[in-house]
């Protein structure tokens, strides 16, 4: 069969096309009702496939013009939707004269299948049928569908609109308690900074590898010259040294002048 595909969004048309396509059937496209119209007038259709929500003509409308024509009252039509899909929906497709109702997305059976019907149904179609109905009858029945389709989407829209200022509120909510915990860990890395600081104003630390004499222990610093241990640390640190005496100095070195200087003292005459 030689098919019209009626849609207004590309990709939509393709997969029907590629699906009708790999049954054997040959294809046309039309974006709109009003193309629909003139693919009809210079092709030789045998069945069309239609989506309602299009511009310029939707598919209700291209539905009643071809039932109104004499030359196109007979050809199958199906409506294929996922946006009309209410009980209102299906009794408007029934009085503009569609043939089947499909409901996006639908198996290749069931595509195949509803072909099938309405190219039986063809034959039991000899007079036009849209005269039989009063076009206001119609009219009306359309407004009140998309009246309710507006209302759908109205509602949709404003269950959106409440979500979304739900999530405003929760970010500004985040939002506001992270500005605090930022706050506060600034605070926080403020006073350990001036610890910081502080701590390294008292203390400076030694490193690298230090030249120390092994017999005097003098320590050679970065300008060649040799001074002592307390001179080099006095240097280099705020430390303050007292002197003192270890007890193996003291056992080893200390006690031994000791005991030389109090056995080289004179002795007092009796």
């Amino acid at each position: 069969m030689n098919l019209l595909i009626v849609d207004d969004i590309a990709i939509n048309r393709k997969l029907l096309r590629v699906t009708l396509e790999a049954e054997g059937h040959t294809t046309l496209e039309a974006s709109d009702g009003v193309e629909a119209l003139q693919v009809l007038t210079c092709e030789t259709v045998d069945a069309v496939i239609s989506d309602i929500l299009m511009p310029n003509m939707d598919g209700f409308r291209l539905c009643y013009e071809i039932r109104k024509s004499k030359r196109f009252h007979a050809l199958p039509f199906i409506i294929f939707t996922a946006t009309y899909t209410s009980p209102d929906d299906l009794k408007l497709a029934q009085t503009v004269g569609a043939d089947k109702y499909l409901t996006k997305p639908a198996p290749t059976a069931a595509v195949l299948a509803a072909l099938l019907e309405v190219m039986e149904m063809r034959v039991a179609r000899t007079e036009p049928s849209a005269p039989a109905v009063e076009e206001t009858y119609v009219l009306q029945q359309y407004s009140q569908s998309l009246v309710h389709k507006l209302e759908e989407k109205n509602a949709d829209l404003m269950y959106a609109l409440d979500q979304l200022q739900r999530a405003h509120e929760s970010i500004v909510d985040l939002n506001s308690n992270l500005e605090g915990r930022v706050q506060e860990r600034t605070a926080e890395l403020e006073t350990a900074n001036r610890e910081l600081s502080r701590a390294l104003s008292e203390v400076k630390v030694l490193n690298a590898l230090l030249p120390i004499c092994s017999y005097c222990k003098k320590i050679r610093d970065d300008k060649d010259y040799w001074q002592s241990v307390e001179g080099y640390i006095s240097k280099h640190t705020n430390a303050q040294f007292s002197h003192g005496c270890c007890p193996e100095c003291f056992e080893k070195v200390l006690k031994p002048e000791l005991e030389r200087a109090l056995a080289n003292a004179p002795r007092k005459s009796s």
